[in-house]
């Protein structure tokens, strides 16, 4: 297949897996959690469980290059094989709605199938996207997925105002997405697995980029920092407006619609413009803009005691997490070579999924000793320290790091 109709193919069956990926964004963001606190009430064991399982799937990600490598198979059908493997997890939690640990097990290793897959996805947009619109594609889907997430936030935000007892529906919606998903992901280019350049199959053996590349070891600590204050705090959005013993107890149609449908939307209409400043703006300098808003959105919204500020909390929210999806999707492929971007991007999400199974936890341990607003300002100091870190780092690149980290520049 020429390079023209691989990326013409690619970014229709994208544009089409976007819709079934936007309905479980809004199950992960929202809906799984509301479920959970008001229809089962589960304690802090059951709802770390849930919010850990991207994050556990991102951790499993690190070993799913190598041992692709082994099977000799190719990328995008192993992903949609993956894909698939978890609209049938969130099918069994709808054929048992009933059970509280079915529940949180079905939906839990779901997500944790659609985490794991996502450096596969990355390797094909390297592969299939040129250099010079990557961004913009990438973006242009995330639209779709945007509005996706907005339109199931309303419809599930609806059906559960009418009667709460309706999330069974909602089960049965995320495990078809599942499949959907898995179905347009089957079709994409089947790019057999190319490694000529290093043969080395080990489950661990991506770890040596982290060693290797300065800039690539100096973005992940940016991350870490980053993703600690950002994921505590997002963890909590939900619980802070809907758990009863906090005080605020929202109904649910408000709760789903200030955390589930107003970031959304801020993301789906800035989505588009943030890929156009990837494409054209260094990378440190879009990800410490990013950070910025990200603290300033944290600290509203915790601050804040109306409708009015946790509104506006979650639109800057959506609004820097729109940026932040494409510059966390991409920025991999600005520094890895073309054969080992799955490689690179598996360490990036096993830190991020490392990241990610310790905020829940922490998050609610963090509540029992200190108030929200108080933990608020920890998470968006630690976020506006990632900043000042990358930008020292910056201002001391060498010619090769801007090359890199510069836009539109090629490996």
């Amino acid at each position: 297949m020429l390079p023209e109709q691989a990326t013409r193919r690619t970014f229709h069956n994208e544009l089409w897996r976007s819709l079934p990926a936007g309905v479980l964004d809004a199950m992960s963001s929202t809906f799984g959690m509301l479920v959970a606190v008001r229809v089962f009430h589960l304690g802090h064991v059951e709802k770390s469980i849930f919010l850990s399982a991207t994050s556990g799937g991102l951790i499993t990600s690190l070993f799913v290059a190598p041992l692709l490598l082994r099977a000799r198979s190719t990328i995008a059908r192993t992903a949609a094989k993956v894909q698939m493997l978890g609209g049938a997890c969130m099918a069994l939690a709808a054929l048992f709605p009933h059970e509280p640990w079915v529940f949180i097990l079905g939906l839990s290793f779901g997500l944790f199938c659609f985490s794991m897959q996502i450096p596969l996805m990355t390797q094909i947009y390297r592969l299939n996207y040129p250099e010079a619109q990557r961004g913009k594609l990438y973006s242009i889907t995330g639209v779709t997925r945007s509005a996706a997430a907005v339109a199931f936030g309303f419809f599930g935000a609806w059906l559960l105002d009418r009667d709460i007892s309706n999330y069974t529906w909602l089960l049965w919606c995320f495990a078809a997405s599942g499949f959907i998903s898995g179905s347009w992901t089957y079709g994409l280019p089947a790019i057999a697995w190319d490694n000529t350049e290093n043969g080395d199959t080990r489950l661990w053996s991506a770890l040596r980029w982290v060693r290797i590349d300065r800039d690539f070891r100096t973005l992940l600590i940016s991350w870490m920092m980053m993703g600690i204050g950002n994921l505590i705090a997002a963890s909590l959005f939900v619980e802070y407006l809907a758990n009863p013993k906090h005080g605020i107890n929202l109904p649910e149609r408000e709760v789903a619609w200030i955390t589930g449908v107003v970031p959304v939307a801020f993301r789906m209409v800035s989505s588009y413009p943030w890929g156009l400043i990837y494409d054209r703006v260094g990378l440190f300098t879009v990800r410490s803009i990013l950070n910025v808003i990200f603290a300033v959105a944290i600290l509203i919204f915790f601050l804040g005691k109306s409708h009015f500020t946790w509104c506006l909390g979650m639109g800057l929210w959506g609004l820097a997490n729109a940026g932040g999806n494409v510059t966390w999707g991409l920025w991999v492929t600005k520094l890895a070579p073309k054969h080992a971007v799955a490689e690179y991007m598996s360490v990036h999400s096993f830190l991020t999924g490392a990241r990610g199974l310790l905020a829940p936890p922490l998050a609610f341990a963090a509540l029992q000793v200190m108030s929200f607003q108080t933990l608020s300002i920890w998470c968006g100091a630690a976020i506006l320290s990632a900043s000042a870190f990358i930008t020292v780092r910056a201002r001391g690149s060498d010619d090769e790091t801007r090359r890199r980290l510069g836009p539109g520049e090629r490996l």
